[in-house]
């Protein structure tokens, strides 16, 4: 081979070697993608330094820390649960599609955990109750598996943890399971009523609109009577499990029927199917408070979904209109944010009761539903139960491509986002320097305020009379709490 032939192949393949050299890792691209998508990084910093016993992770976005290795989804996982962040999830061609065991799952605050929900298929119904105690997940005592499970969920403190770890368990992506150790199917251990212990395994299966519609159902039944009567008040409950109007046929109708219509858009006919469904939660509110002195609205357990769904709801049971809302983004420059107003749809109507509103939330409260929760307390409502999620942002504005990290096979979308309340209609939409909004934020250790901006973002909404869930509660539906918790408030004035 002549010399200069073999320079030249020498010198192709020194190229091709500081090329392979030069091509940025895995965990330098989630580091510059967190740093330069995720909407404040010093909001992070500063609950991890205020919260530091609710926290888990190191923060490896920082750039003293040593850069995080992410070939596999475990090593990502352990990367990311340090944002402290809900709207967190593994995406892209490895991670797979939702799948559940036909059951959801709920917990205590002592870390018990018992079966909430069924609503698959293949007669599950006949071998697992709604209200059967596990007591063990293939093999592992329950409360151990949880413990080494909320580690791996991400999330912003240890019992909303706990909560998603348990979800998750009855329904999450393959990538989440299989991180959590979870194959095919789960076996699980299982203490009915009367004391009696059995096994079952139940496989997991592909979320189709059929499973995903029979769960919305089940999560909207109420665990609460409509009415009942507390000492002389009369309580009248609602139900609200999520935020899915997809599934339901009042909102497909009045939205296909409407855009049928000359000139219809998108946006008008959504709004009508959005009011169709309002029309018959209003409905529904007025039969549950006829005659009431109080109107509870039960959030426990919330899944979240459509949050324009949720603020038309929190218009149709206020006081007042909702308050101002703001989404945070990243900004232009390190140190600037950007505030943009979310811009709320026309009123479908307004429940007409005058009772009072108690809304009762838990550690699983999430995403909408904690919104719901929000508006609602900012406009007068009593909130009672745990501190929810902390589920303040989404993925609408997030998300990567699906080959963002080319060495694992994974992308992640993270929340583009988080939701600041203005109840003072101090902030205008624009650029903001991030340090002075966070600790705006923070004051009081991030205490929510009818005066002030503040969110709940990473510290869930946080109940005026705070109340653990109970073993006891997860078997009656909680209505002993309850009472306590309306007990213990009956004399918190209105704001």
């Amino acid at each position: 081979m002549p010399k200069m032939y073999q320079a030249a192949v020498m010198l192709c393949s020194l190229v091709a070697m500081n090329s392979a050299r030069a091509a940025p890792s895995d965990g330098q691209l989630l580091r510059t993608q967190v740093q330069q998508a995720y909407p404040s990084l010093r909001f992070v910093e500063r609950y991890r330094h205020d919260f530091p016993l609710e926290t888990q992770g190191q923060a490896f976005w920082a750039t003293d820390a040593p850069l995080a290795s992410v070939d596999t989804a475990e090593q990502l996982t352990s990367a990311l649960v340090a944002l402290e962040d809900q709207h967190v999830a593994l995406a892209g061609k490895n991670a797979g599609k939702s799948e559940t065991l036909g059951v959801l799952f709920r917990t205590a605050s002592d870390g018990s955990m018992v079966v909430w929900r069924v609503f698959g298929t293949d007669g599950a119904e006949a071998t697992v109750t709604e209200g059967d105690r596990v007591t063990a997940i293939n093999g592992q005592d329950a409360g151990a598996w949880l413990t080494h499970a909320a580690t791996l969920t991400f999330g912003g403190h240890r019992r909303g943890r706990y909560a998603e770890a348990a979800t998750e368990l009855g329904m999450a992506t393959p990538v989440v399971h299989r991180v959590a150790g979870l194959g095919k199917q789960v076996t699980l251990q299982l203490q009915d009523a009367k004391g009696g212990v059995k096994t079952v395994d139940l496989p997991y299966k592909a979320v189709d609109a059929t499973l995903a519609k029979a769960m919305t159902r089940a999560i909207d039944r109420s665990d609460l009577p409509r009415q009942f009567t507390l000492q002389g008040l009369r309580i009248g409950t609602l139900r609200v499990g999520a935020f899915a109007p997809q599934y339901d046929d009042a909102f497909v109708a009045a939205s296909d029927a409407a855009s049928k219509r000359p000139g219809a858009t998108e946006t008008t006919a959504m709004l009508a199917g959005y009011c169709a469904v309002m029309h018959t939660f209003i409905g529904d509110a007025e039969l549950a408070a006829k005659g009431a002195d109080i109107l509870v609205l039960d959030l426990r357990g919330n899944l979240g979904g459509f949050d324009r769904e949720a603020r038309l709801m929190a218009d149709a049971l206020g006081s007042r209109p909702p308050v101002t809302a703001l989404d945070v983004f990243h900004g232009s420059r390190a140190g600037i944010v950007m505030l943009k107003k979310e811009q709320p749809d026309p009123s479908c109507g307004r429940v007409a009761t005058k009772a009072r509103r108690v809304v009762l939330v838990d550690a699983g409260t999430r995403s909408a539903g904690e919104f719901l929760a929000s508006w609602l307390w900012a406009s007068g409502a009593t909130v009672v139960g745990e501190s929810t999620v902390g589920a303040g942002g989404g993925y609408e504005f997030g998300g990567a491509s699906a080959d963002s990290l080319p060495g694992s096979g994974y992308a992640v979308r993270l929340s583009g986002n988080l939701t600041v309340f203005d109840p003072s209609g101090s902030l205008a939409e624009g650029s903001h320097p991030e340090e002075a909004l966070v600790n705006t934020l923070a004051q009081d250790g991030f205490a929510p305020s009818r005066t002030r901006p503040y969110t709940f973002q990473s510290i869930g909404v946080r109940p005026d009379v705070a109340i653990p869930t109970t073993f006891a509660d997860l078997q009656d539906g909680g209505q002993a709490s309850l009472v306590k918790a309306i007990l213990l408030g009956r004399n918190t004035p209105k704001p």
